[in-house]
């Protein structure tokens, strides 16, 4: 398995158990802040579904490069020794929050596929949403609405103090929507530009949508499809993608209701223009910010007749702590990770098998000898003694020979990385095995940047002697 697949397999592991934690702190988060206003509640799922992006990411920054580091840190010490037996190295690292898990390459492909298979319908899905939200805007045409009508939108658009919109009718659309970043477009269904329409109705419907554009909802609403993207795999992040769709629904509603002399005003309207949208049974299949695109009416209609209290002091104190919660686990989280180490495919580890020779100055000072027995590549290796760093080059200088075992094997391609050791003490060595022809290969012994010894410049070179 390449490192852009095992670094995928991790991020999806490690974010399969955070993605749910941090889920759980959320939903802690929302019921410390019952009965506040639902901004704040919009605020932490949307903060919920940035830190479930960015932790199993960090993560990945964090440990990805561990597989190999962790085996020359652990080795640091062996290969001083080697060079000055009396030297002794204490590794210190965060190494024990990292639990690695085996799986299979069976069951590591048909995960990595089935992820594909998810981004790309994710893909589609977005490509075809942005097309009918380009054809909705496209189909819509400029037509004068009635006076009483007019008067009403002017007004609702006042009292937002907003500037450029532009009002358009759309056969397409069957309640209002907004869409556009830059210069935000309001889509008003035919039959706005009618008379005989309660005039409540039309400034409750106007106003949450231009509660919409004053919250530049359109906008975050195309950071969080793209957010969700890679998480898509995960039920949890459909329900906090849900949850942000239901808290900007609620957090607009609070708003229009405002304008109103009464929240029952609001909730009336609300009920009124369902009704209407609802008889024509139309589904609107785009991004455009629509009145009712989460149905979540009886939701809605609770949340405008209850009454939300800001709370001053208190309201702060509670988004600050909901905040800091959130940071804080999410923070907690990143420091433990899952860490991938496959089974090897047996067909990566085959090319390997054999009796490998390396000489220097015409004497054989390394040999290994490499079996694959039951899919795992083991066997031993047969080595000298001493080796010492001569201008960045590790060569050998002792006049024996020591018999150690190979205690551990992992491949991916044409790269194999081994632990060496004798099996009874915790002292091993790794050793970073590259094949450069069929019977030909490199090795170097991986140095740590921190371990005061210089990187080994020049590769030993390797002869398949046996099969």
């Amino acid at each position: 398995m390449g490192e852009t697949s095992q670094l995928l397999m991790t991020f999806i592991l490690n974010a399969l158990w955070q993605i749910s934690a941090i889920t759980a702190v959320a939903l802690v988060c929302t019921k410390l802040l019952y009965r506040m206003p639902s901004r704040y509640s919009h605020a932490v799922w949307a903060l919920a579904l940035t830190a479930c992006l960015l932790v199993p990411a960090t993560t990945i920054l964090l440990h990805g490069g561990e597989t190999v580091d962790q085996a020359a840190r652990t080795d640091a010490g062996h290969s001083d020794r080697l060079a000055e037996p009396g030297s002794e190295a204490i590794p210190v690292s965060l190494h024990s929050l990292i639990r690695p898990v085996s799986i299979s390459p069976s069951i590591l492909y048909a995960l990595l596929w089935t992820f594909a298979a998810l981004l790309l319908f994710r893909a589609i899905r977005i490509v075809w949403l942005g097309y009918q939200t380009w054809r909705v805007r496209y189909l819509a045409y400029v037509r004068p609405l009635p006076p009483s009508s007019a008067e009403i939108v002017e007004r609702c658009v006042r009292s937002f103090s907003l500037s450029g919109i532009s009002i358009l009718c759309s056969a397409e659309a069957s309640g209002p929507c907004t869409l556009g970043i830059r210069r935000p477009v309001l889509l008003l269904p035919e039959r706005f530009f009618i008379t005989g329409l309660v005039e409540d109705d039309i400034f409750s419907a106007v106003s949450h949508e231009l509660a919409h554009v004053r919250r530049h909802d359109f906008f975050f609403n195309l950071l969080y499809e793209v957010a969700y993207i890679p998480l898509c795999f995960h039920p949890c992040a459909a329900f906090i993608l849900s949850r942000i769709a239901q808290t900007r629904e609620l957090a607009c509603d609070e708003i229009a209701a405002r304008m109103l002399p009464t929240a029952g005003q609001y909730a009336r309207s609300l009920l009124h223009i369902a009704q209407s949208m609802f008889a024509e049974a139309r589904s609107d299949l785009n991004y455009a910010l629509g009145i009712f695109d989460t149905n979540t009416l009886e939701e809605r209609i609770m949340n405008i007749l209850k009454t939300n209290h800001a709370g001053g002091k208190r309201a702060r104190v509670l988004r600050l702590a909901a905040v800091c919660l959130i940071g804080v686990v999410s923070l907690g989280l990143s420091a433990f990770s899952l860490r991938l180490t496959s089974t090897s495919n047996s067909a990566d580890l085959e090319q390997f098998a054999g009796t490998w020779e390396a000489k220097y100055q015409g004497t054989t000072f390394f040999t290994l000898h490499l079996k694959l027995a039951n899919g795992s590549l083991g066997g031993t290796c047969i080595h000298t003694d001493r080796l010492e760093w001569v201008d960045g080059d590790l060569i050998p200088t002792g006049n024996e020979l020591t018999t150690d075992k190979i205690l551990k094997a992992s491949g991916s391609g044409k790269k194999l990385v081994l632990k060496i050791g004798d099996g009874n003490s915790s002292d091993g060595f790794a050793l970073e095995f590259t094949l450069t022809a069929p019977d030909r290969a490199e090795a170097k012994v991986p140095v740590p940047s921190d371990s005061g010894s210089p990187p080994q410049k020049k590769p030993w070179h390797f002869l398949r002697i046996a099969q």
